[in-house]
């Protein structure tokens, strides 16, 4: 039987390339959206028998949006990696789809620049934080490993 994948299947964990030698990929606390979108460029050149289209390269862009964490150092680390132009590293994982080791998942990496930063305060909701990420090449399909306390503390379980 098919089925759908929901929302709250998919995480997006994050790690400024520069930490890692040193520690793991982590989640950003309340996560409620991500977007992962590829496009590409299509040049048409007027002929005399017709239009000819070249493509240009694909361009992947990942956006996501999370509701802000009181004292979050994961957030504070992608600030800092905006702020100084550092590489992130993002792994996309699908909790709903076991991987072919224990405690990972099917997922795509990704190397990025964060393009856009950016924290919302509105006097009536939870303040909420937005990032843009520019993607370096193309993701990666692949198993991505997602530890037991990152598991444990997503609202779903495999």
């Amino acid at each position: 039987m098919v089925e759908v994948v929901r929302g709250q299947d998919r995480i997006l964990m994050f790690r400024p390339v520069s930490l890692a030698s040193t520690e793991a990929a982590k989640k950003l606390a309340f996560q409620t959206e991500h977007e992962v979108s590829s496009s590409r460029d299509v040049d048409s050149t007027a002929t005399k028998d017709g239009s000819v289209q070249s493509l240009g390269s694909i361009e992947q862009e990942i956006s996501a949006t999370s509701l802000l964490a009181k004292g979050s150092a994961e957030l504070e680390a992608m600030e800092d990696a905006f702020e100084n132009g550092e590489v992130v590293a993002v792994w996309d994982a699908d909790l709903s789809q076991v991987g072919t080791a224990p405690d990972t998942f099917k997922g795509k990496y990704y190397e990025t620049y964060m393009t856009e930063f950016s924290q919302s305060a509105n006097s009536e909701d939870n303040v909420e934080v937005s990032m843009t990420f520019a993607v370096n090449g193309m993701g990666q399909k692949g198993d991505v490993a997602v530890s037991a306390s990152i598991q444990a503390g997503c609202s779903i379980r495999v």
